[in-house]
């Protein structure tokens, strides 16, 4: 029994993370209808940031170094490369992209070599906490707190503020809010540079529980895909609840049967793209041209 709830923590620290990054994702993409593939790369340059700040200044400077740092690469990315395939297809978003993730993993590899690093979490947050029957290692019950409040937080900026006024806006309709004179082009870039910064901060929070390699962004970014698809595209809350369901899916049946751990996610997403193609939380009006 212990292993079980030990399982669903697991679940729950996992499926938070794959939260964070599907939240980045799907606001990208309903705002800007772009396939994000270089999207995981966001969450592994927070993470090596992460790594080498922590080491060489402190654990607490690593949380604000990897999400501006990061989110000042998107800005520069969007600007320079992105923003020229926003009406293309989305074959052409995937490849330049995907190409994009790779060149900055083989930049990751060049840098750092491709052994897995991690780094040590700070020495008060080192114990475990017990919760009833089980104890549980403190950092990453305080992680899974900070995700939570940090995921409130994104929330309310796209609910609460006249930018996230304009994303919700632009996510139903782009080329009428531009005719009402709303600054799409702003508020997109402001999205885009929120997303990735998310994915950022998540990477150097994350990097003392699972620790990382060049190739970490797409072991991250090919189950957040997942997410997305089940939750629906454009859907913050289909974002977290697709996270929470395929991270507590994949660690439940880690403690099962450990080789079908990935794929009972494909599965699951198989089985909502026959059932209910545009996501459990999705509309069909979001993915809509």
């Amino acid at each position: 029994m212990e292993a079980f709830f030990q399982a669903l923590l697991g679940g729950l620290v996992l499926g938070l993370i794959y939260v964070a990054i599907a939240v980045g994702l799907t606001i990208i993409f309903g705002t800007l209808r772009l396939v994000n593939f270089a999207h995981g790369a966001f969450y592994a340059i927070g993470a090596y940031v992460g790594l080498v700040v922590a080491q060489h200044i402190g654990v607490g400077w690593a949380f604000v170094a990897a999400p501006v740092s990061v989110a000042i690469f998107a800005v520069l990315l969007d600007r320079l490369v992105l923003r020229l395939f926003y009406e293309k297809e989305p074959t052409a978003q995937l490849l330049v992209t995907f190409g994009i993730a790779l060149v900055v993993e083989e930049t990751l590899r060049l840098i750092f070599g491709a052994t897995t690093q991690q780094y040590a979490m700070p020495a008060a947050l080192q114990g475990s906490i017990s919760l009833g029957p089980i104890t549980y290692p403190a950092y990453r019950l305080l992680f899974a707190a900070g995700v939570i409040v940090m995921l409130a937080l994104v929330w309310l900026f796209i609910e609460r503020t006249n930018y996230g006024l304009i994303v919700r806006a632009g996510i139903r309709d782009r080329i009428m809010v531009q005719l009402l004179g709303g600054n799409i082009q702003r508020a997109s870039t402001i999205v885009f540079a929120l997303g990735a910064a998310i994915a950022g901060l998540v990477g150097a929070a994350a990097t003392p529980i699972y620790s990382i390699d060049p190739a970490t962004g797409f072991a991250f970014l090919v189950p957040s895909f997942v997410v997305v698809v089940v939750g629906g595209l454009g859907s913050f809350w289909g974002a977290v609840l697709g996270g929470l369901l395929i991270g507590e899916l994949q660690s439940l049946t880690n403690l099962a049967y450990a080789p079908a751990s990935n794929v009972v996610i494909y599965l699951c997403m198989a089985l909502v793209l026959l059932f209910r193609p545009q996501g459990l939380l999705g509309k069909s009006e979001v993915i809509r041209q």
